[in-house]
């Protein structure tokens, strides 16, 4: 366990931002009100208070020592031997027991109780740690960091022409305008990211990157064939109407494509540094203004003939054609739909409001006609090289990558409802069956979830991998009987239920030991606990994984967080499911036997009832 809880794969820029993504993302970066403005038309007074759950929420607790580190125990004991575990409680224990532990606790404590008193940011106990984690991250974002949607065909694909796509763009800046203008119906959770989602752009800085927000801009920006355009959207009347949108479109698409110079887009796809430095020598402030101000990015490719995994690489990682700093709207060339987004500041149930309002829009609008101006790069031949360059080091390193989609169709959740257990755990059953099945040991696992009824809530870990799930997976492999093997699925199934509404509630172990180690660097500490290999191997995810089922998407995809394991983003559906699998080449992972091995797995469960 040690052992492989040590590996690394070796190229590190894909290593480390799921499992950072997964103790997940980061937020405002360091203001504590997000700066916004309106989109024409001018004038109107904009909101900040988006539902009373905005100010209503409570704030996110922070979990007690013994608790976190009884949940912590338990959550290891799956991997280890009788001998490593005594010997992980004696650590724990004296970092429970002894005065560093309690003052890191009490310290933590102390400032949150402050912040909350002062009404400032950091709004929660983890929020600035979130934040410069993302920020901070050096790691380049397709893959990394940014995650894909692909909508529903049945709703969001264009035959031919850009009618959806052109549909979904009018709708979406709609919808950013009226959120600012008018706020949002409240439900249920915290309302406060939802001002960032329209017109943010994240900007590369040495060091650590910046969020800019609030945007006046009444544009959005089209790339196609190595080509940018500006495309105002806004009239002094209000939001385009659809046509006057799909009619941009489909001028775009008929101007030529570029004949083989530099893309800009490829430094979105650098290590942060990397980009920061090479945007800051590329100049063409005015031209990064126009992107970095607009309210997102539509990418309207070329490529038609595509199989499901290389769809699934196009909306992923794809190089070209892509600005990975902005939420981009992605139109593959066969017509299908789908979001490639910026993850510092938003999560999936922030989208699946986003997108289910949306399809409640109208494409009606104010009259006229888009302007569009094309966006120009003036560039001497140093600088073509250095872009050529970089352009061919990041479709090399993106390659790293694998994508697989299961779409598994036999049965979904009202197969698994009549199991009389929830859906998602008997998915999350069947991936460690699978795992094991391919490797032969437990996988430690990360399963996000939101936190979004506590004030800027985001996310935190449910640890699924149990002493349950083990004794479950270890019944499938012996010659137990069908009552044997369905009792022990039961009582997995059972305990991750428990342990996600504990994680819920903000009740884990990943974001308040992440807050307590920064605790003891703030304070120049040296902790046993968290140098150990038991803990270090614990947060080595070789399952990354989460669940955002709607009705409206059908994939969900990110990268892996470790180079040994896999990303599984999935959507479970009445009648089957979805699991978009990701590894990287050389890490001893095999992601075609993943993707048969869960279907392999869910099968044989269904067997036993």
């Amino acid at each position: 366990f040690f052992e492989r809880g040590k590996k690394r794969f070796s190229n590190m820029n894909f290593l480390s931002s799921f499992a950072s993504r997964r103790l997940t993302k980061a937020r405002y970066f360091a203001s504590a009100t997000p700066r916004l403005a309106s989109a024409v038309p001018q004038g109107t007074e904009l909101r900040t208070d988006f539902g009373a759950s905005s100010s209503t929420t409570p704030r996110l607790p922070i979990p007690s020592l013994s608790s976190t580190l009884s949940r912590y125990l338990l959550s290891i004991q799956p991997h280890l031997s009788a001998s490593e575990l005594e010997r992980e409680s004696e650590i724990a224990t004296s970092f429970l027991d002894g005065e560093v532990g309690k003052r890191l606790h009490a310290s933590l404590s102390g400032r949150d109780a402050d912040c909350a008193l002062s009404g400032g940011y950091p709004f929660s106990y983890i929020e600035s740690y979130w934040d410069d984690m993302y920020m901070c991250g050096r790691w380049s974002l397709p893959v990394n960091s940014n995650p894909f949607y692909m909508l529903n065909d049945g709703v969001h694909a264009d035959e031919k022409g850009f009618e959806k796509a052109a549909s979904l763009t009018k709708r979406l800046v709609q919808w950013g305008f009226d959120l600012r203008a008018n706020g949002l119906q409240d439900d249920g959770g915290c309302m406060k990211p939802y001002p960032l989602m329209m017109g943010t752009g994240r900007i590369p800085m040495r060091g650590r990157d910046e969020l800019r927000s609030g945007s006046k801009a009444g544009h959005v920006v089209v790339l196609r064939g190595g080509r940018a355009y500006k495309v105002t959207v806004v009239g002094p009347h209000g939001v385009r109407d659809a046509r006057a949108v799909e009619r941009a479109f489909e001028e775009i698409a008929g101007r030529p494509v570029e004949g083989g110079g530099g893309f800009p887009g490829w430094g979105t796809a650098l290590g942060r540094d990397e980009w920061a430095e090479l945007r800051d020598e590329l100049g063409n402030k005015e031209s990064f203004r126009a992107i970095d101000e607009a309210q997102f990015v539509i990418c309207l490719d070329d490529e038609q003939s595509m199989t499901e995994d290389e769809e699934s690489v196009a909306m992923l990682q794809q190089a070209d054609n892509r600005w990975y700093d902005k939420h981009q709207l992605v139109r593959l060339g066969n017509g299908k739909l789908g979001f490639n987004w910026e993850h510092s500041f938003s999560d999936g149930m922030i989208w699946n409001r986003c997108i289910e309002d949306c399809e409640a829009g109208s494409d009606e609008g104010a009259e006229g006609e888009c302007e569009i101006e094309e966006i120009g790069w003036e560039l001497d031949a140093q600088q073509m090289e250095k872009l050529g360059r970089a352009g061919e080091k990041v479709k090399e390193e993106l390659c790293a990558c694998e994508n697989r989609h299961l779409n598994f169709q036999d049965f979904g959740k009202a197969e698994f409802k009549t199991w009389k257990v929830s859906p998602d755990a008997a998915v999350q059953m069947s991936y460690q069956l699978a795992f094991h099945g391919i490797h032969g040991s437990m996988p430690p696992v990360y399963e996000s979830c939101a936190t979004r009824n506590f004030h800027r809530g985001r996310t935190e870990t449910i640890r699924t991998c149990t002493n349950e799930s083990k004794a479950f997976v270890d019944a499938f492999n012996c010659a137990s009987s069908d009552d044997f093997k369905r009792e022990a699925f039961l009582k997995a199934c059972g305990k991750h239920v428990e342990v996600a509404k504990e994680a819920k509630m903000g009740q884990g172990v990943d974001r308040i030991f992440l807050a307590l180690e920064k605790e003891a660097e703030r304070e120049g500490v040296d902790v046993e606990l968290f140098k150990s290999d038991v803990y270090l191997s614990s947060k080595s995810w070789k399952l990354s994984t989460s669940n955002v089922s709607h009705p409206s998407l059908s994939r969900f995809g990110f990268g892996p967080v470790v180079g040994d394991g896999y990303g599984l983003g999935y959507l479970i559906g009445n009648d089957g499911f979805s699991v978009n699998v990701t590894n990287f080449k050389g890490g001893g992972t095999d992601g075609k036997a993943m993707r048969q091995g869960i279907g392999d797995s869910v099968r044989k469960i269904k067997s036993i009832f």
